[in-house]
């Protein structure tokens, strides 16, 4: 059984001002998890959950081949973030 798949959207934007003749501005723009998608953990694979009438036939599933939570053992954020930044350089 395969679970979901984990992607990610990651912008930046950079734009560098000229103050004076020396002097330089650069202003940045970041974003992580732009799309704000979750990440969902497996699915549930333990057929022993399942509950089976008489006949052979599924009366429930029991959270077999559910999804019930998000990962938060992911190295990427779960949650949209922006940072904003100014350098000045002179």
């Amino acid at each position: 059984m395969f679970g979901p798949g984990l992607w990610n959207i990651n912008l930046s934007l950079f734009r560098t001002f000229k103050v004076t003749e020396r002097v330089k501005a650069e202003f940045k723009a970041e974003s992580y998890n732009l799309t704000n998608t979750p990440k969902f953990s497996n699915p549930g694979a333990s057929v022993n959950s399942m509950v089976l009438n008489s006949d052979g036939s599924i009366r429930t599933l029991n959270n077999f081949s559910s999804i019930t939570s998000t990962n938060a053992n992911v190295a990427a954020p779960s949650e949209r973030q922006f940072r904003f930044g100014l350098r000045f350089a002179f």
